[in-house]
């Protein structure tokens, strides 16, 4: 494995659009790390830091709230996008307040947006 090499975690339970994000980023030379709940994206996390996480908001057992508060107490710093189907002010409001860096609708997107808001953080 190459430090040179970006990494990506993905973090989103429905497996379908988990595996089309990870070929769409995958396709651009970047190695990706998946995680189907909030536990196993903390264990990534601890194990194996990304340069960028793709985070859904509503997971099982410890949801994306969890994460990013993990992420906080820890002082862990990296960009996360957050891809969720809740777009409503108090949970985009939320994200701001732990210094998310996107916020994305997943009803609202396809690959051809995701690509340039994973590029324009991914530095």
């Amino acid at each position: 494995m190459s430090r040179s090499q970006k990494h990506i975690l993905v973090a989103e339970d429905d497996t379908f659009l988990m595996k089309l994000m990870q070929m769409a980023i995958e396709s651009h030379g970047i190695r990706v790390s998946s995680a189907r709940n909030g536990r196993e994206a903390i264990a990534i996390i601890e194990k194996d830091p990304p340069d960028l996480l793709l985070l859904d908001l509503l997971m099982p057992g410890i949801d994306g709230f969890g994460v990013l508060q993990h992420c906080k107490e820890r002082y862990m710093h990296f960009p996360v996008i957050i891809c969720s189907n809740l777009s409503d002010t108090m949970n985009r409001d939320k994200c701001t307040e732990f210094g998310v860096n996107a916020y994305l609708v997943k009803s609202d997107m396809d690959e051809s947006q995701l690509w340039p808001v994973i590029e324009k953080y991914l530095q």
